[in-house]
């Protein structure tokens, strides 16, 4: 999961720098929010998927033992030292302020819904002149 998780998170970083090569072209603004929204979405679904593999253990219910990626970008094959699953998603490995790290993530990707949808309002309110 916490392989998944990375990827979204880079997606997040992929769609920032997306918007910042010309903010002022709609269409890439816009390329940039949706692709914002779609990995932020994505990673918080795969975050709250982990919590719950974590705090709720279930022999029926666990993560792939393998990472699938698509044929066209197999990254564990590419970068495995950063893509290649090592770990049992249900054991909590790191934890902060008695936060496990897709506790946190949780919190990051809705932080990041939420700011999505404050700039996504921002661009449809008239701006005043």
């Amino acid at each position: 999961m916490c392989i998944y998780e990375r990827v979204a998170m880079m997606g997040i970083g992929f769609a920032a720098i997306l918007g910042l090569i010309n903010p002022s072209n709609i269409l890439i603004r816009w390329s940039g929010l949706i692709g914002w929204g779609i990995s932020a979405g994505w990673g918080l679904k795969l975050a709250m998927q982990h919590v719950d593999y974590q705090f709720n253990p279930s022999p029926f219910a666990t993560c792939d033992l393998f990472v699938q990626f698509p044929s066209w970008a197999p990254l564990n094959q590419w970068i495995p030292w950063m893509f290649e699953a090592t770990g049992d998603c249900s054991k909590v490995v790191w934890m902060f302020v008695n936060l496990s790290m897709p506790q946190w993530l949780v919190i990051i990707f809705a932080a990041n819904l939420l700011a999505l949808a404050i700039v996504m309002l921002g661009q449809v309110i008239p701006k005043r002149k």
